[in-house]
């Protein structure tokens, strides 16, 4: 892929540029389903490492192309046609996005409530953890009475990726980066340390993915 594609994520997403919101939605879905393990079709034109890369690709796209100060941000330097490479990558556009100050303060969103009968042999045990595995994880939120369509809905990580975390299967996920944040997330949802919990899980991630 050329380095000019690599950055283009309007390219990636297969969206003109002046394309509304939910249409970038639409076509992430449609991008990801595409490229996802669960489509052995890809294969016939990518090897399965390929498939991967792309996937990291069209989340990052969508990372930044669904998020409204971001994609500002993106589209101010990609039609200057002045940006460099280095000033259209993720990281970039991230940095430059802390310097935005919103236009007026948006309240905080309150999370509802989760209500569910307390074990206190449950508690004991989650308190005493250390090995954060996405088999816990499962456990504590089954525990806490939460299914995956409304740990889906409370931390807007698609359910898909909630049972790829559940499952640690580092091939239906995306880079790094996102599945720590996802983890975090997901932690904070349940209420356990985030922190904890996300460098716990995300050592054994990495021993999955065989780093």
């Amino acid at each position: 892929m050329e380095a000019t594609t690599r950055y283009n994520y309007y390219e990636i997403l297969e969206l003109p540029a002046n394309s509304p919101q939910h249409e970038v939605t639409a076509a992430y879905e449609r991008a990801r389903n595409t490229y996802s393990g669960e489509n052995p079709a890809i294969y016939t034109i990518f090897s399965e490492h390929e498939a991967r890369e792309f996937l990291v690709l069209i989340e990052e796209a969508y990372q930044v192309l669904g998020n409204k100060i971001l994609r500002n941000i993106y589209d101010q330097r990609l039609l200057s046609g002045m940006a460099s490479l280095n000033d259209l990558t993720y990281a970039s556009i991230v940095e430059a996005s802390k310097t935005v100050a919103p236009s007026e303060p948006k309240p905080v969103e309150k999370k509802p409530a989760v209500v569910f009968v307390k074990d206190e042999a449950m508690e004991k045990e989650i308190k005493a953890q250390e090995d954060w595995t996405g088999e816990f994880l499962k456990k504590v939120r089954e525990y806490k009475g939460i299914t995956v369509e409304r740990m889906s809905e409370i931390t807007k990580i698609n359910a898909w990726y909630v049972k790829a975390i559940e499952k640690t299967e580092p091939d239906n996920l995306p880079a790094v980066v996102f599945v720590r944040g996802y983890v975090v997330q997901i932690a904070r949802a349940l209420g356990i340390d985030d922190k904890k919990v996300a460098d716990s899980y995300m050592k054994n991630f990495k021993k999955a993915l065989g780093k």
